[in-house]
């Protein structure tokens, strides 16, 4: 028997791939940045931040005369690279010092991430990456793989036994009739005719497949569909899947909304405290807040919870609602003073 696979496990592989970069690309997408220097790519941001860093930490550092070029950036650009904490340790038992390693190999150690010289920054509160990337993207690939054996399993795929190689080409040449559409004829001694129905003594064969399998396909369809789902509403995009057989009320919608914002606002905070210590150390006016999809999942659950500026970002008619309560209140204040001045004039 041959060893050969039915289908080339190589491919389990590639399909990790494409998984992991779809839902990288999903992640690296939750967050926008504005004022950014030319030297700093927001794709490596997120990149350390949520994956490609051990610590799930940044650092962000000019780089000065003598230390060598950051990929052609002359000295004093700001660049940014996965760093790690090194001892001392702070009270809390974190690393005071920082060791920054550059894409193209460069390493740069500051004695203190509390100095002048480096800010640094975490994925989210509680200072982790995002470890279920690699792992929804391996169940997704191993999904795919049963549903392509699925596929080949539920073919109709007879073997036919033959006598002899006289026997087999009849069969082949059968066959190859068949695909150009030609009529076929049998001759049998025990061929039968029933009105319009057809029976020979056919060929004698085995299935090494079940075309009845064909209706499993939908549940394990059913379950890449879950898992992605699931991925997804974990990091705020709450995607409406048909798991459920009965009807969603409006309070099992809303808490699934609710639930779902609990880390990427987390991961906003985080990168917010960041961006706060670069501009304060650097002299930059870099801001950072979510990027439209999720922008618009706040908006649902501040229409749902009645609560306003959740993330920390005011909507043009929150802005203009202020604005206009700001020019009432001194509208009030001025029209307080001239009645007051005439109350004071004398008599």
């Amino acid at each position: 028997m041959s060893t050969k696979r039915f289908i080339d496990l190589n491919i389990v592989d590639k399909l990790r791939r494409i998984h992991k970069r779809d839902l990288l690309n999903v992640h690296y997408s939750m967050f926008e940045y504005s004022n950014l220097p030319d030297t700093v790519d927001p794709y490596y941001i997120e990149d350390y931040l949520q994956y490609n860093s051990p610590d799930s930490c940044i650092a962000w550092f000019k780089l000065k005369e003598g230390q060598g070029t950051c990929d052609g950036f002359p000295a004093g650009s700001l660049v940014v690279a996965s760093a790690t904490l090194k001892p001392n340790l702070n009270p809390y038992g974190e690393g005071v010092g920082v060791i920054a390693v550059t894409r193209n190999g460069h390493d740069y150690q500051f004695k203190s991430r509390y100095s002048e010289d480096v800010a640094i920054g975490f994925n989210n509160l509680i200072k982790r990456p995002c470890n279920d990337i690699d792992v929804d993207g391996n169940i997704l690939a191993e999904i795919d793989l049963s549903i392509l054996y699925l596929i080949f399993y539920t073919r109709l795929y007879p073997v036919f036994k033959v006598a002899d190689e006289k026997e087999r080409e009849k069969v082949l040449q059968a066959f190859k009739n068949m695909k150009l559409g030609e009529p076929l004829t049998i001759q049998d001694t025990n061929l039968l005719l029933e009105g319009l129905e057809v029976s020979a003594a056919g060929i004698k064969s085995d299935s090494f497949t079940d075309p009845e399998m064909a209706d499993k396909i939908q549940y394990i369809s059913k379950l890449r569909e879950d898992v992605k789902r699931w991925h997804l509403t974990k990091y705020g995009q709450t995607v409406n899947g048909n798991s459920k057989l009965a009807q969603e009320t409006v309070d099992e919608v809303n808490g699934t909304v609710s639930a779902s914002l609990i880390i990427p606002l987390s991961m906003l905070a985080a990168r917010r405290a960041m961006i706060e210590e670069v501009n304060r150390k650097f002299g930059t006016n870099i801001e950072v807040n979510l990027s439209g999809a999720w922008r618009a999942e706040v908006s649902r659950y501040e229409d749902i919870s009645g609560e306003d500026d959740i993330d920390g970002t005011e909507t043009e008619d929150e802005t203009k609602e202020k604005e206009d309560k700001a020019d009432e209140d001194t509208e009030s204040k001025a029209a307080g003073s001239d009645q007051s001045d005439d109350d004071n004039e004398p008599v």
